[in-house]
């Protein structure tokens, strides 16, 4: 199973996700998935956006090493059996250019459709912020696998 989580500049939420989950992978030695992210606009300029998330992330052993943005296109669909999206504007943008359905990561993880909220850089709890929002995809990537996988066994049945 090929997983892809997107996100708008592909450089916080689904990046995040994206590490959590290859950490959790490597955690229990699941080598049959892969899991790459996304952004609808991966080639803008982010010189402006923190990096804290990845101080975070390496704090709490997550390998970070490995990433690169990379912009969402049609090839996605090829590659990937699962697309996720961090909010109803990535679920709006995948069904308006390419006529697709995706689940949003709430929806997978609980259920909800709610966005993954992300912190303004200028909050005074920022760090915090972005921790907690480390710490949340950390421990939500169990039940995302197992979700993910409880998905893609539907969809082979149906086929």
């Amino acid at each position: 199973m090929n997983i892809l989580f997107i996100c708008t500049d592909n450089y916080t939420r689904s990046v995040i996700a994206e590490l959590c989950m290859n950490h959790y992978l490597n955690e229990i030695g699941n080598t049959s998935v892969t899991v790459e992210s996304a952004g609808i606009r991966a080639n803008s300029d982010i010189s402006r956006y923190s990096d804290v998330h990845f101080g975070i992330m390496k704090e709490l052993g997550i390998d970070t090493s490995g990433f690169k943005r990379k912009p969402f296109n049609e090839s996605c669909f090829e590659k990937y059996n699962q697309i996720i999206g961090m909010s109803e504007l990535h679920r709006e943008y995948v069904k308006q250019h390419y006529d697709r359905e995706i689940m949003l990561f709430n929806e997978v993880y609980q259920g909800q459709t709610v966005a993954v909220q992300i912190g303004a850089p200028d909050s005074a709890n920022f760090v915090e912020e972005m921790k907690q929002l480390v710490i949340f995809f950390l421990e939500a990537m169990p039940d995302v696998l197992r979700n993910c996988l409880k998905i893609h066994e539907g969809a082979a049945e149906e086929a």
